[in-house]
């Protein structure tokens, strides 16, 4: 809960009040008068109403049920059969912060909040020479299942193999751990260029051509991924390739995901779609995956602890859950 957390993108919040559930809390996002977002708990402390059923009056929120009225601040400024409210009802109010194209939120213990490392700050998002293309989804699983999918992209030439058609991903990257973050490096040395690389860069697929492959675990609610291409005659970088992975705890078996692509090269509005496109149909593919994955862990009463084993492609995951349970155990400290 200590954690800085994704809680929407930007552009999606308004000054309609938007109800959702966060690791486990009920959570209304909405924009003040002033364009400044409010978050608050959606569950009104009289008879635990959800407030987004209710409406705006102001920059207040009026519970739909008996007329219950909260600020921004959480404190409860009416009781339509009161003179005036207890100070005892309230609702709790929740740091927020926009950054690039997000909108963060910390849920955990106010007291502690100068411990928490800040929202990562991504350069490349807000880089003018990049273009990008951003989208969510929610899963049916635990979000620890994504973050270590994209932290072991063996995966490729079998989930997607008709999708991004990366048939070179076959050997174990290099595990890279600096701190409370951890992650993968990999070189390609003149390996055939895959479809989604090298169309944009008017290349034809299969064309040899060197990339530098990397990504790293941020923090429970981050991860990043990287591509650089390097013409292999020239040794000149010619394009880099960007993605952001937001995930967010729903609650233990759901979650919240958000992506962001960018890329400084094929940036023409009809390119970026076709990213956008393709994109989705692989991602859909470790949906499928992801929740599949899931629903066994859920069913078979066996411990999924004893039953699984890792092999040195999972060395990023492995180190992700060991910074993950540092965490946890700093929180009951």
């Amino acid at each position: 809960m200590n954690c800085w957390w994704v809680a929407a993108f930007s552009k999606d919040i308004s000054e309609e009040p938007a109800g959702l559930w966060l690791c486990d809390t009920p959570v209304l996002l909405y924009r003040k008068e002033n364009g400044e977002i409010a978050a608050i708990e959606n569950r009104c402390p009289h008879r635990s109403a959800p407030l987004h059923l209710g409406c705006r009056k102001g920059d207040n929120i009026e519970c739909g049920y008996h007329g219950f009225t909260f600020a921004p601040d959480g404190s409860c400024v009416r009781v339509p059969s009161m003179k005036s409210p207890p100070s005892s009802v309230r609702v709790q109010s929740f740091p927020v912060v926009e950054q690039g194209p997000f909108v963060w939120i910390y849920l955990g213990d106010p007291e502690r909040l100068n411990e928490i490392p800040p929202p990562h700050d991504l350069g490349w998002q807000s880089d003018t020479q990049f273009a990008t293309v951003v989208g969510k989804l929610e899963i049916d699983a635990n979000y620890m299942l994504l973050k270590e999918n994209v932290l072991d992209l063996t995966h490729f030439g079998f989930v997607h193999a008709s999708t991004f058609k990366i048939s070179d991903w076959v050997d174990t990257p290099r595990t890279v751990k600096d701190g409370e973050t951890c992650g993968y490096h990999q070189s390609f040395v003149a390996s055939p260029l895959p479809p989604v690389f090298a169309e944009p860069m008017k290349l034809a697929p299969g064309t040899l051509y060197d990339r530098e492959n990397y990504g790293s675990f941020l923090s429970p609610a981050l991860q990043v991924a990287a591509v650089d291409l390097v013409d292999p005659q020239s040794k000149e970088l010619t394009g880099r390739f960007r993605v952001c992975h937001a995930t967010t705890p729903i609650d233990q078996s759901h979650m919240h995901y958000w992506w962001v692509l960018g890329r400084d090269y094929g940036t023409s509005d009809s390119e970026m779609e076709g990213l956008r496109a393709i994109t989705e149909i692989g991602f859909d593919e470790d949906e499928t995956m992801i929740e599949a994955i899931q629903q066994v862990m859920d069913r078979d009463p066996r411990s999924t602890a004893e039953l699984e084993r890792s092999v040195k492609a999972d060395g990023p995951g492995v180190e992700a859950r060991r910074i993950l349970q540092r965490w946890m155990e700093r929180e009951t400290v």
